[in-house]
């Protein structure tokens, strides 16, 4: 039976509970969405990570506005570059700082760094930048926060991105598959690989985090096409454009109904049962098939925890 998220979260009023949220690409798109629905239901405190200052202010004005009752509501934009190792640090520093002794309730990861085909390009740690934000970035601020206190007790965290998905022979030595481009593949196919290698990296890094820190909930959610500001069919290389127009999907408002409900009804957890990955409209989904062998989700996780680690020398 579909859920309705909508409807079971009318009645329920967040206000009082003293529940922190940090969204990290608050300002526009889904991780928007999210935030203005977190703020109209009354979550206490809502901080909104993302690199544009004006849009971020915007935003936190628009969540006052939203609140039943913006006295009641505590807003904050925090700037923030997630495309290097470097940036990264100093939004885990920041949000630590924020966490203090209570500790964040919901984290809610929402950057985007869709693939990039031919024109990937290396940040200063060596990495494709949109492998950086998309996958690093996530990992590091979950692991960080997970590992150095700054989650509340029976913390939730959501990444919002591609889900259950597998490449089947990726090499955890060349996640930026460098070796790949230099092979001269084409556009659609390089594409495809790298929205499965997002997908391998993170189901495999977000399976183990709910495997060692049971205490908190790790969430996958694959949401498909969003109708986002910054929707272009033309971002798509070859027929995928023509794929993308014909499947735009949902606004980001509509669609945050569905992480939201994860985080607030207490439904949630009765309905959903002890899954972490869900598609589109709650559907149960599978862990890819590279993902699924515990050895490749160990060397992935070594290589993952040496790749931020080495960020923070």
């Amino acid at each position: 039976m579909p859920i309705k998220a909508a409807a079971s979260l009318q009645n329920i009023p967040l206000a009082g509970q003293n529940k922190m949220a940090v969204v990290v690409g608050g300002t526009r798109g889904i991780g928007g969405g999210v935030a203005r629905l977190l703020a109209k239901i009354g979550c206490s405190r809502i901080i909104i990570l993302g690199r544009n200052e004006k849009q971020g202010r915007e935003a936190v004005e628009v969540l006052k506005k939203l609140a039943p009752n913006s006295r009641n509501i505590a807003t904050e934009f925090i700037k923030g570059d997630l495309s290097d190792n470097k940036g990264i640090n100093a939004v885990a520093v920041s949000l630590l700082e924020i966490a203090g002794d209570t500790g964040i309730d919901y984290l809610i990861l929402c950057q985007n760094g869709s693939p990039t085909a031919l024109t990937m390009k290396d940040n200063a740690d060596g990495h494709d930048t949109a492998f950086t934000i998309q996958c690093i970035s996530r990992f590091a601020l979950a692991y960080t926060l997970t590992t150095r206190n700054g989650l509340a007790p029976n913390a939730t965290v959501i990444s919002i991105c591609n889900q259950g998905q597998s490449l089947d022979d990726l090499s955890v030595d060349d996640l930026s598959l460098k070796r790949r481009l230099a092979a001269r593949p084409s556009a659609p196919a390089l594409f495809m690989q790298q929205s499965k290698r997002d997908s391998t990296v993170l189901d495999s890094c977000f399976e183990e985090l709910n495997l060692r820190y049971p205490q908190y909930r790790y969430y996958s959610l694959f949401p498909g096409l969003v109708r986002s500001e910054d929707f272009d069919p033309n971002f798509f290389p070859g027929y995928l454009k023509w794929a993308a127009i014909k499947l735009v999907g949902i606004s980001p408002d509509e669609y945050a109904y569905y992480p939201v409900y994860i985080l607030a009804s207490p439904d949630a957890q009765r309905t959903l049962g002890s899954g972490r990955y869900f598609g589109r409209r709650l559907d149960p989904t599978q862990l890819g098939k590279w993902s699924q062998d515990p050895k490749n989700r160990q060397v992935m996780w070594e290589k993952m925890t040496e790749i931020i680690n080495i960020g923070k020398h």
